[in-house]
């Protein structure tokens, strides 16, 4: 059975543009997307190449344990949205979510989303040329740029908590991404797993009042 050290040298070809390519195209989908299921399944995703790329920096365990953090917050996500989708289910029968998500898909809002992140993309791209970070290479560095750009895009055009939620979370792993070079310590490696898996219990905190204040609406 290979180890997880093996796992990561077959993978080693991954992680530089394929990567950040990697990273961008799951970014991108939470910005322009509304379907929870997919945006769960892009998060989970990011947080492996961005681990693939933290192998580059630290020691593979403590990338490891950044990995299994971001993905136990997926679970934390998946359950939430799943639980919420259940209540909206008995309420519409399922017939309003997928009439949201055809009007989202047609509306003014979603061009809006993918202009605003092809902007940032470019901005991204020049700002890792012009303004290279210390201590990590230019495809990392354009990593960093990228979700931190689209992350706070994220932030800007959102009003759900989930959404919000996957711009913070994106925005701090490109701050943990670059930081890890800078102090790649087990102690600040634990404090930011800490400060995002917080980040995913507020949030999903949020999102199930969301619900429970808009089924007692329903009922009332």
């Amino acid at each position: 059975m290979p180890t997880l050290g093996d796992i990561v040298t077959r993978l080693s070809f991954l992680a530089a543009m394929p990567a950040v390519a990697a990273i961008f195209i799951t970014t991108s989908l939470l910005v322009v997307s509304r379907e929870w299921r997919l945006n769960v399944f892009a998060l989970a995703v990011q947080y492996f190449f961005v681990v693939l790329l933290m192998t580059r920096l630290i020691r593979l365990e403590v990338a490891a344990v950044k990995g299994l953090i971001g993905w136990m917050i997926c679970m934390v996500f998946y359950m939430t949205e799943r639980r919420a989708s259940e209540l909206a289910s008995y309420a519409d029968g399922g017939a309003e979510s997928i009439s949201r998500w055809r009007r989202w898909v047609m509306s003014a809002r979603a061009a809006f989303c993918l202009l605003s992140m092809l902007l940032v993309a470019v901005a991204a791209n020049t700002a890792a040329l012009r303004f290279p970070l210390p201590e990590v290479s230019s495809d990392i560095t354009l990593a960093c740029y990228v979700m931190a750009g689209l992350g706070l895009l994220l932030i800007g055009l959102s009003e759900a908590p989930m959404q919000v939620g996957f711009g913070l979370l994106t925005f701090l792993s490109a701050f943990d991404l670059f930081y890890v070079a800078l102090e790649p310590s087990l102690a600040v490696a634990g404090l930011l797993g800490a400060v995002s898996f917080l980040i995913a219990l507020a949030v999903a905190y949020l999102r199930a009042s969301q619900v429970a204040v808009g089924d007692g609406e329903s009922s009332a």
